[in-house]
């Protein structure tokens, strides 16, 4: 399925994709997909982030985080992510390397108990650090993961501002074992920037909506500086916020061993 829409992928680059033209006309649902995600890339980045999570009564707890994503030749992308504050947990970290030939390698290492997990099959479904996102939605993805469809364009309004957008319907290909049976991704036609996404359970209920509330421009790159999810099951939500970030960093600030297992024990 593609995974535009995934968390620090998303939060940092949102990733990949070919270029083409701008104003290019009469696009496929893949084409637009494709640029989209071309107009989101950078080759590496550092990122400070809030992550802000509200129950269905309003009340909130909030994390900090830093992300760090590597893009490595013929390789895909890397990324490492770490929980700073608060204290209970402070020392979580997570890493996730692509893997274009099939599922995304995830672990979670907890360092009460010195625990790392891999988060393979049916735990992909479960929560994130118990937010509103699941360990699925942070895999790095591509177009071919799913089926795309275009369908008629719309006007949609998002934090206040309307934007005219593509409507892309992506169905994900059943060898992945996805726990959405489909995606509606509404992408802004000026910036090709995904301004919301909508998600569907295998019975075909709409579970939860994603939004991109506030984007920069970085260079050539759009990056996603507050992202909104909402469970619309269990009226919570979580929202992003980028604080500082660098993007294009020199690969020597991101050592290849970073992203590896052993490198999440040795800092935990």
């Amino acid at each position: 399925m593609t995974r535009t829409p995934r968390l620090f992928a998303l939060l940092a680059a949102l990733t990949f994709l070919i270029a083409m033209p701008a104003g290019a006309q009469d696009l496929t649902a893949e084409q637009i997909i494709a640029k989209s995600q071309a107009n989101r890339r950078v080759s590496n980045s550092v990122q400070t982030l809030t992550m802000e999570l509200f129950d269905k009564s309003g009340r909130s707890r909030s994390r900090k985080i830093t992300s760090k994503i590597k893009q490595v030749e013929g390789q895909g992308a890397m990324s490492y992510v770490r929980f700073d504050e608060p204290e209970d947990v402070a020392g979580v970290q997570f890493l996730t390397r692509e893997n274009p030939a099939g599922e995304d390698d995830q672990f979670l290492y907890m360092p009460a108990g010195d625990i790392l997990n891999r988060i393979s099959g049916s735990s992909r479904r479960g929560s994130f650090m118990g937010s509103d996102f699941s360990f699925e939605d942070l895999n790095v993805g591509s177009p071919e993961d799913g089926t795309h469809t275009s369908l008629p364009a719309e006007t949609i309004t998002v934090a206040g501002t309307s934007y005219d957008v593509y409507v892309i319907e992506t169905v994900p290909k059943p060898e992945l074992e996805s726990a959405y049976s489909k995606l509606v991704t509404y992408i802004d036609k000026a910036q090709f920037m995904p301004r919301q996404v909508v998600f569907f359970d295998k019975k075909g209920v709409n579970t939860k909506r994603m939004t991109v509330e506030e984007a920069k421009k970085d260079g050539d790159s759009m990056v996603p500086v507050r992202t909104v999810m909402e469970n619309l099951k269990r009226g919570s939500k979580t929202v992003i916020t980028v604080g500082e970030y660098r993007t294009n960093v020199p690969a020597e600030e991101l050592p290849d061993t970073m992203f590896t297992e052993a490198y999440l024990r040795s800092e935990g």
